[in-house]
């Protein structure tokens, strides 16, 4: 029986290259490989989502939030795209504009729970009370595990008396 080995293409190639250098802590080989990719393969998810966690690791909360931003203008794009979007800018300080990527969401992921959280966070944190006690509270009614969570957050954990 001979055996016949299917050729990888050049972004699987890439790509498993580059997990393999971020897996042993070489982030920016990592992240040369995948800018070796012609431009019309940069914009593939599983590039984005691996530039994503690169940036994420080493701390790049602008670059990783522009990675995030390219996942979310797919037409694919996953819940976690978004929350993850949100997190970097809020690690940018960016509240107002995280607030904002998370409702650029389709309405159908607006039905999670950890979207809602973390919608209610940043409404917080922008000064709009009201609102994220409304959103914290669907959130645990969505998604009961949350509460705790709600409880451990200094900025929600008041706006929950209702749900005692």
């Amino acid at each position: 029986m001979a055996f016949c080995a299917v050729p990888f293409s050049k972004l699987s190639q890439t790509t498993e290259a580059a997990v393999g250098y971020f897996e042993l802590g070489m982030s920016q080989s990592a992240l040369q490989e995948l800018d070796q990719l012609p431009p019309g393969d940069q914009l593939e998810p599983e590039v984005l989502e691996l530039r994503c966690v690169i940036h994420q690791q080493m701390g790049h909360w602008v670059e990783a939030a522009k990675a995030f931003n390219a996942l979310c203008a797919r037409r694919d794009a996953d819940v976690e795209h978004f929350i993850g979007w949100g997190c970097c800018l809020y690690e940018l300080g960016a509240y107002e504009e995280a607030r904002q990527a998370l409702l650029t969401a389709p309405k159908a992921l607006q039905l999670n729970g950890l979207w809602n959280f973390h919608l209610a966070c940043y409404e917080a944190l922008v000064g709009l009370p009201e609102a994220a006690r409304e959103r914290v509270e669907l959130a645990i009614r969505i998604d009961p595990c949350l509460k705790h969570m709600a409880q451990q957050n200094t900025r929600l954990a008041p706006l929950l008396r209702s749900l005692a």
